[in-house]
């Protein structure tokens, strides 16, 4: 079986020969893989499952059985403080237990720059998925120990724990990765988040643990994930560029990267000072989150990766999600057929972003991130009309279905995977952790925004909402086309005139 040629690279150089012992054999440079290995293969695994699952759970678990924990919280604040909340009481309550995940994202995705660098990035994993532990133990106790404080302090600390590994944890895997497969594992993040999202709404159905006795074991279900990933803990390796330009450990580096690539010190070091002459310059100096804000060389790229990540949130994906029951309850099906339609839209969701990722590995960043945002807009634009004029022209009702299913396969084109993992390919080590942590940040803040807005707004003007969203990614492609570079080293490789 042939080895793809993408995966190879020669370890001497051009003008070279083999050497054994510092003497020339006359043989030609040798070449070899450097494709997907087993360790590389399970630092994806473990941090999808483990990391990325859990936040994609948090962020769609409550969303089910929302009125069952609602009576809940009415029946423990009546219980132990003696208050009877009202109707809109109890509204403002479970608005802060949803919003608290979401301040805490905040928070910690601007702590992810420090903590990245500081303790590196498995490190920083690890932390996060230590608290993710805490956090399940907290949402199990809180329904037998009738303690609403425990809600609150867990969503609070699985929002910090989030923000930590989205602003990291595409970071970490581009660094481990070979260049032909960062596209690849750059994708397993927002991969994990839709899953994650996927599987809370099928185990939150009344049929399996969406009911009153089991509300607490479902939205701490999420351990049983994240234990295995800690057990891989032992042969996870950490960042070689971490350690070769942010802790000045060379041979550490080059006995991670021995491990990762399974290639003995004299092969792999030749990646490693390639790397480094390549991001020497960047990664010599520190790069704090207010140094790369007022760095004027660098304010383009940051802007990028900003309105990238906030433009993902401001595209409305949740807010279609949510109004997706109704618009399939339009169309004609009942109550529960609608949910599991909507069931199927998130399903769609994942299927593409599983396509997505060879899609997304070989092909231009620039074309999809575009592509993505331009169709976005226009099937959003034409949901609000199927929305608006279903009652007067029957087979709009069916039409807004098909509007919500284009608009979430346009979604996964480009908007959903891309923003997670641009940063790394706009930005040198040096300021790509803080790059990384303030693109975060704007992703968990346009999430606060819609989550905090969007019932108001669509109470104001209904369906007209939607050309909010429209308008905000209508603006983010020309954005796009104006600004955006070709990223992805594979298709600069291509189309540069001396490939052969």
């Amino acid at each position: 079986m042939g080895v793809d040629k993408d995966y190879l690279y020669t370890v001497s150089r051009p003008d070279s020969t083999e050497c054994v012992d510092g003497k020339p054999t006359g043989k030609p440079p040798v070449v070899v893989n450097v494709g997907w290995t087993w360790r590389l293969a399970l630092a994806c695994m473990s941090t999808s499952i483990g990391a990325a699952i859990p936040i994609g759970w948090q962020l769609g678990v409550v969303n089910t059985p929302a009125a069952i924990i609602q009576r809940w919280c009415n029946e423990t604040v009546a219980e132990r403080y003696d208050i009877h909340l009202s109707e809109s009481g109890l509204n403002v309550l479970w608005s802060g237990i949803v919003s608290v995940l979401l301040v805490g994202g905040m928070t910690g995705s601007l702590t992810g720059a420090f903590v990245a660098n500081k303790i590196g990035r498995r490190g920083t994993i690890v932390l996060g998925e230590i608290g993710f532990l805490i956090s399940g133990a907290l949402f199990f106790a809180a329904k037998p120990l009738k303690l609403i404080e425990f809600m609150f302090i867990a969503r609070f600390l699985i929002g910090i724990c989030s923000g930590l590994i989205t602003a990291v944890m595409p970071m970490y895997l581009s660094e481990l990765a070979p260049m032909t497969l960062q596209g690849a594992v750059g994708v397993l993040c927002g991969l994990g988040l839709t899953s994650g999202v996927f599987f809370a709404q099928v185990m939150g159905l009344q049929s399996l643990l969406g009911t009153e006795e089991n509300w607490n074991v479902l939205i701490s279900f999420f351990v049983v994930l994240v234990l295995p990933s800690l057990a891989t803990l032992p042969w996870l390796c950490e960042s070689p560029k971490y350690l070769d330009s942010v802790k000045k450990d060379r041979m550490g580096a080059i006995k991670e990267l021995c491990k990762l690539r399974n290639l003995p010190p004299e092969i792999v070091v030749h990646e490693l000072e390639d790397f480094s002459s390549k991001d020497s310059a960047a990664s010599s100096e520190k790069w704090s989150v207010l140094r790369l804000l007022g760095s004027r060389e660098l304010r383009l790229n940051l802007a990028l990766v900003c309105a990238l990540q906030g433009g993902q949130q401001l595209s409305g994906i949740n807010a279609v999600f949510f109004y997706s029951t109704s618009i399939f309850e339009s169309a004609g099906l009942s109550n529960q057929n609608a949910q599991f339609a909507s069931l199927g839209a998130s399903c769609l969701n994942l299927v593409c972003s599983l396509i997505m990722i060879p899609i997304v590995n070989h092909h231009s960043r620039r074309f999809l991130a575009i592509l993505s945002t331009f169709t976005a807009t226009l099937w959003l634009i034409s949901l609000t009309i199927f929305i608006l004029y279903m009652e007067t022209i029957s087979f709009f009702s069916y039409m807004s279905v098909v509007g919500v299913l284009g608009y979430v396969l346009c979604y996964c084109i480009g908007l959903g995977p891309i923003p997670y993992f641009i940063g790394t390919e706009l930005f040198d080590l040096g300021p790509r952790s803080s790059a990384m942590a303030l693109g975060s940040v704007c992703n968990w803040g346009g999430n606060f925004i819609v989550g905090m807005t969007f019932l108001v707004i669509k109470n104001l003007i209904g369906a007209y909402s939607f050309l909010i969203f429209a308008a905000s990614t209508g603006l983010l492609t020309l954005f796009l086309y104006k600004c955006l570079h070709e990223t992805n080293a594979r298709v600069l490789a291509e189309r540069s005139p001396s490939r052969g």
